[in-house]
């Protein structure tokens, strides 16, 4: 099966016309651009549903977005920041014309440089929607422009960038309410889910996951059932619906080789649960990508 991660170099050659050449090839562990450069006019949505290699943090300072991530539709408005970490399966679905803003993409590095990495990882995965104060909304806005301005120097200084970034993300975790909700539970919970991205062709079940965690069956349910309202089972499937949607745009493969290739025996029963999960058959949502492909 083809590999569907995308870079951002990648991205922005193959999806945004007239993207600015003095930004696409710096190497810096941070890149931030204005929002101005992928608007409307550059970019056409929505977006392919694609597994990034690369974390991203998006800041509307006016209008507003949609980006799906995962199976849910996230609304971005404006004094708000949408955070993806690597690895998620997303899509831009819609920008209003006057969207404005930051959007920044950053390597692991860099986080786990900071105090706050234990709980960044946390926050991007369960809580991804920050909601801004006016004067951190100014904080993060001006740290932006500081970003840039070091970013458009002939010699950008690496520490200058690092510095100024985790200035930005711990304004994004200090803003944040979601701590408020760290226990336990919420910690197994994210466990396992990382534990799905690293093992989702692997024909495991819930106790082996359990095991993994060093936990019963029932309490991972429990922890699952607490912070998510869904069983693990519910999380399983519809993770791996999730990743069937990549697969589902390469048009060479059939539905039922990719439900081989995802360990389902049966292929009817992977579109039962395609549709159970996203209320239309896999053949409904080629042809609905294929509807909109030719838009």
């Amino acid at each position: 099966m083809e590999n569907t991660s995308i870079t951002f170099k990648e991205f922005t050659k193959a999806y945004i016309r007239n993207f600015p050449d003095e930004f696409r090839y710096l190497q810096t562990p941070v890149q931030i651009y204005d929002m101005d450069d992928l608007s409307v006019k550059n970019l056409v949505t929505p977006t392919p549903l694609l597994k990034a290699d690369f974390n991203f943090i998006v800041f509307a300072t006016h209008g507003n977005f949609e980006q799906q991530v995962g199976n849910e539709i996230k609304k971005v408005s404006a004094h708000q920041a949408l955070l993806v970490l690597q690895g998620e399966v997303t899509s831009l679905l819609r920008q209003s014309p006057d969207v404005r803003g930051y959007y920044i993409t950053f390597n692991d590095q860099i986080v786990q440089q900071t105090k706050a990495y234990p709980y960044c990882i946390k926050l991007f995965t369960a809580a991804p929607i920050i909601r801004l104060s006016h004067d951190d909304s100014s904080f993060i806005e001006h740290i932006g422009r500081l970003l840039v301005q070091e970013l458009k120097t002939p010699m950008p200084d690496e520490q200058i960038i690092t510095c100024l970034f985790q200035a930005l993300l711990i304004k994004l975790l200090t803003s944040s309410e979601s701590k408020k909700g760290l226990s336990r539970q919420f910690d197994i919970a994210i466990s396992f889910r990382e534990l799905l991205y690293k093992n989702h062709l692997e024909q495991y079940s819930i106790s082996d996951y359990a095991r993994m965690l060093n936990i019963s069956p029932n309490y991972l349910n429990r922890c699952i059932q607490n912070v998510w309202n869904k069983s693990a089972r519910q999380c399983m499937q519809e993770f791996i619906i999730i990743q069937s949607q990549k697969y589902l745009q390469d048009f060479s493969l059939s539905v039922s080789d990719i439900a081989y290739h995802l360990n389902f025996n049966d292929p009817s029963y992977f579109g039962r649960l395609f549709k159970k999960v996203m209320g239309i058959s896999p053949l409904q949502y080629r042809s609905k990508l294929m509807h909109d492909g030719s838009g």
